[in-house]
């Protein structure tokens, strides 16, 4: 990802849980959630199949990907059901102006 889905990830995540209590939800899920939801608001959408790899990978290191079992189908469905949770508490606002602006190597800097 690029950095400006990253960075729209990480507001996704601090508003989600500045409106909810972070006990009551899985900070891992809401993290897929919210990288594959700021994909989609940024235009540079994810497979879940790599979010759920990568994590996959952090969480269990040197750990092969998952087999498309039960288990992957189960981890897929909940972080669309998750994603879905994350848009009604932030009543479907995901787009955001970032406070610092970005520049990649093809901006001119003025």
């Amino acid at each position: 990802m690029q950095s400006i889905p990253v960075a729209t990830a990480c507001t996704i995540y601090h508003k989600f849980f500045c409106e909810t209590n972070v006990d009551a939800y899985d900070p891992y899920l809401v993290a897929m959630s919210s990288l594959y939801l700021a994909g989609k608001v940024e235009e540079q959408p994810l497979r879940t199949r790599d979010i759920i790899n990568v994590s996959n990978r952090y969480f269990h290191p040197g750990s092969e990907p998952l087999e498309l079992d039960s288990r992957f189908w189960v981890i897929r469905d909940s972080i669309v059901q998750c994603e879905l949770l994350v848009l009604r508490v932030l009543r479907f606002q995901v787009s955001f102006q970032h406070p610092h602006k970005i520049y990649t190597m093809d901006t001119e800097i003025p």
